[in-house]
C-alpha cells in the first residue's frame, strides 16, 4: 500500500450507506473500518476489514488510538431506535457524534464528514407537494418532523460548533443531506399519490454520485464557508432533472458533478406513473 494514500476511519463501516461507499474508498484509501457489527445491514455478507467497536461503550478508549494519524473520519454510524421514536432513542445517536467529533479534535483529525439526512428539513417537502415552494437549500433553517430528524439537525448544529474553534482547534466538518440512495421502483407506489413517487425522483441519488459526493467532501482542499468556518451542508442526489433539493454549492464548493440524472435512469416508469399507462393517484 502506498504511503501516501490518505488515511479514512469510517464508523457504521457495515451499514447500508457504507456499503455503497466502500467499494470507491478501497480503491483510494487507507482505510480504518468500524462497527458493532461485521454483517452488512442489507445482505447479511461480511464485510472485510472491519474491526468491532461501539463508539459509546469503549473504557479502553480504542477509538481515539485509531485516530491518531487520520486524515478523514466518515461518519456512518448510528443505532436504529426501536419502539416508538423518541427523543431519548435519538440522543444515542446524538451522543455517539459528539463523541466523533470530541476525539477527532484531540486527535488531529482533519476534516469530519457526516452521513446526514434530508430528514433535517423534511418539513419543507409538505409545501412541495403543495406547490408552495419549488427548492430548499442548505441554508434554509431546518425543519425537522421527527425526532430521526431532529437528531440530525443536533449534530450539524454540534459539527459547526467544533468547526467555529470556539470549543476546541478548529475542526472541518461536512454534513452530507442524503435523500433517496436507492432504486425507486414505480411498483411501490402504485397506491399512493403521484407527488410520492415524484419525490423520490426528485430525491435519487446513484452509487457513483453518493461515491463521488463523499470522495471530494474528503478530498476538497477548503471547505470555508463565506465567514472563514470550514463548515458545509451538502444535498445528496444526483444531476436529477426534476429537482428540489439544491446542490448549487456542493458544485461551487467541491466541484461535485453528478453524472447521472433519475429521469434517465427511470425513464420508461416514470413515462408511464405520469401519465401515460401509470396508475398512481394524482
Amino acid at each position: 500500500m502506498a504511503d501516501d494514500r490518505r488515511r479514512v476511519l469510517v464508523t457504521g463501516a457495515a451499514g447500508y450507506i457504507a456499503g455503497q461507499l466502500l467499494p470507491a474508498f478501497r480503491d483510494r484509501y487507507d482505510l480504518t473500518l468500524v462497527d458493532v457489527t461485521r454483517t452488512h445491514a442489507r445482505t447479511g455478507a461480511e464485510v472485510e476489514g472491519v474491526e468491532l467497536l461501539d463508539l459509546l461503550d469503549d473504557p479502553a478508549d480504542r477509538f481515539s488510538e485509531l485516530c491518531r494519524e487520520v486524515d478523514t473520519v466518515v461518519h456512518c454510524g448510528m443505532r436504529p431506535p426501536s419502539g416508538t421514536p423518541s427523543y431519548a432513542a435519538e440522543r444515542v445517536n446524538l451522543d455517539m457524534t459528539a463523541r466523533v467529533y470530541e476525539v477527532a479534535a484531540a486527535t488531529g483529525v482533519r476534516r469530519v464528514v457526516c452521513t446526514s439526512t434530508n430528514q433535517a428539513a423534511k418539513w419543507y417537502e409538505r409545501t412541495w407537494k403543495q406547490g408552495r415552494r419549488d427548492r430548499v437549500t442548505p441554508e434554509d433553517y431546518p425543519r425537522p418532523d421527527t425526532f430521526y430528524g431532529w437528531a440530525k439537525t443536533a449534530y450539524e448544529t454540534l459539527g459547526f460548533l467544533f468547526a467555529t474553534g470556539e470549543v476546541s482547534r478548529p475542526l472541518e466538518v461536512v454534513q452530507i443531506r442524503i435523500v433517496a440512495p436507492r432504486p425507486i421502483r414505480a411498483e411501490s407506489f402504485t397506491d399512493r399519490q403521484l407527488v410520492d413517487y415524484l419525490r423520490d425522483i426528485t430525491g435519487w441519488i446513484s452509487e457513483r454520485d453518493l461515491q463521488q459526493l463523499y470522495v471530494r467532501s474528503i478530498e476538497a482542499d477548503s471547505i470555508a464557508d463565506p465567514d472563514g468556518v470550514p463548515f458545509q451542508i451538502f444535498y445528496g442526489v444526483s444531476g436529477n432533472a426534476r429537482t428540489f433539493w439544491s446542490i448549487s454549492n456542493a458544485r461551487a464548493v467541491i466541484g461535485y458533478a453528478p453524472q447521472d440524472d433519475s429521469e434517465i435512469e427511470f425513464a420508461e416508469e416514470i413515462a408511464a406513473m405520469t401519465g401515460r399507462g401509470g396508475s398512481a393517484q394524482s
